[in-house]
C-alpha cells in the first residue's frame, strides 16, 4: 500500500512537470501573475529603508532605519462625502519623539466634502502648505510641544483650493489653477491649542504662506502666539530648474539668547533628471544654532515607482549657549545616506 502511493505521488509529480514543460514562456508569466498576491483597491504602502552615517548621532556612526506606511483610501459616492480614508505609520527611528521608536505612530482618519476635508487623530494636516525651504538634511529643532509639525491629536479642516493628497503626505502640496487659494483651520483639544493657516499661489511664479498657532481664545490675535511666514517658488519655466523658500518663523521665545526668529532660506537645483545639489541656511533655532548646509542627492529609478536615493551632505555650523550666550564653532560635519523608497 505504501509503495502505491509512492509510486501514484511521483506519476503525479511526473505528469505535472510535463504539463508544465509544454507551456509556451507567455504561457507560465501569464498563470505566474494570476497567482500574484494583489493589493486591494485603496490600500496604499510607502514608506523607505535607510543607511545612515552620522558622526554626531546618539547610537553609533552608522544606523539602519525603516519606516513603513500603511493606510487605505476610496472615493465615495455620496450627496454629502466624496472621500475617506486612514493611515499609520511603523518607523524604528522616530525623530520627533525618540521614545516613540519600533512603536505604530500618527494613527489617522480623514473625511472628504464638497466643503473640503476633515482629519483628526495624530495628524501633521495643519502644516499643509507651509513646507517651501529645501530641508534636506537640515535638523528641525523644535522646543514648543505645539509646532507646525507636530502630530499631537488633533482635528483639522483644509478648505480652498488644495489639490489633495490621498495618501496623507502632508510634506508637499499643490493648489488647483482655479482656486489657487487653500486654508487651514485645526484645533487640539488636550491643550486647546488652535492652528490657523493660508496658502496662496500668485500667478504660478511663487507662493505665499501665513501660519499661526494659539490658545483658541486669542488665536486670531499676535500675542504671545507662535507665527510664521513664507515664500517659495520654481523658476523651472524660464528654463533654470531650481526651487527656492524661505520661511521666517516666531515662537514667541522671549529668553535673553533665544528672542530672535528662526529663519530658513535655501535653494535645490537639478544638475540633471538624478543628480540635485542644495544649499540651505540655518539661524537662531531653538538650541541656539546657526549653519550652512550643503548637500548632493542621486536618485535612480528602481522600478515599479520605487527609488534608490544617494546622498552626501555637509554641515558647517556655529551654536549660542541659550543659557550663557557663549558661542562654539562645531566641527564639520559630514552625512551619507543610502535610502530605498517605494
Amino acid at each position: 500500500m505504501k509503495k502505491t502511493m509512492i509510486l501514484s505521488a511521483l506519476f503525479a509529480l511526473i505528469t505535472l512537470n510535463g504539463a508544465w514543460a509544454e507551456q509556451t514562456l507567455e504561457q507560465r508569466v501569464t498563470a505566474l501573475e494570476n497567482d500574484a498576491l494583489s493589493i486591494p483597491s485603496g490600500v496604499f504602502l510607502n514608506g523607505e529603508f535607510e543607511m545612515r552615517y552620522d558622526p554626531e548621532t546618539i547610537d553609533s556612526d552608522i544606523d539602519s532605519r525603516a519606516e513603513f506606511i500603511l493606510g487605505l483610501e476610496n472615493e465615495i459616492d455620496n450627496e454629502i462625502i466624496n472621500w475617506g480614508g486612514a493611515s499609520a505609520r511603523f518607523d524604528s527611528y522616530y525623530a520627533l519623539d525618540r521614545t516613540k521608536d519600533n512603536t505604530i505612530v500618527e494613527k489617522q482618519m480623514g473625511i472628504g466634502t464638497g466643503l473640503g476635508r476633515i482629519y483628526f487623530g495624530e495628524t501633521d494636516a495643519q502644516r499643509l502648505g507651509f513646507a517651501k525651504t529645501s530641508k534636506i538634511s537640515v535638523p528641525l529643532i523644535i522646543t514648543e510641544s505645539q509646532s507646525r509639525i507636530d502630530h499631537n491629536e488633533k482635528v483639522v479642516l483644509t478648505f480652498g483650493g488644495w489639490d489633495n493628497n490621498n495618501e496623507f503626505d502632508f510634506d508637499t502640496y499643490r493648489l488647483s489653477r482655479d482656486l489657487p487659494i487653500g486654508g487651514v483651520i485645526g484645533y487640539d483639544a488636550e491643550s486647546e491649542t488652535a492652528y490657523v493657516g493660508a496658502t496662496a499661489s500668485v500667478m504660478g511664479y511663487f507662493d505665499v504662506s501665513y501660519m499661526q498657532i494659539g490658545n483658541k481664545d486669542n488665536v486670531t490675535k499676535s500675542g504671545n502666539n507662535q507665527q510664521g511666514y513664507s515664500i517659495g517658488g520654481s523658476t523651472h519655466r524660464w528654463g533654470v530648474p531650481m526651487i527656492w523658500g524661505v520661511e521666517v518663523w516666531d515662537d514667541k521665545n522671549t529668553g535673553t539668547y533665544t528672542k530672535d526668529n528662526r529663519l530658513d532660506y535655501g535653494v535645490l537645483y537639478s544638475v540633471t533628471d538624478e543628480l540635485a545639489v542644495s544649499y540651505h541656511r540655518l539661524e537662531n533655532d531653538d538650541l541656539g544654532f546657526d549653519g550652512n548646509h550643503y548637500g548632493a542627492v542621486y536618485t535612480v529609478d528602481a522600478g515599479h515607482g520605487n527609488k534608490l536615493e544617494m546622498g552626501v551632505y555637509l554641515h558647517d555650523r556655529e551654536q549660542t549657549n541659550i543659557g550663557t550666550g557663549a558661542k562654539t564653532v562645531a566641527d564639520d560635519n559630514i552625512l551619507a545616506t543610502v535610502k530605498y523608497k517605494f
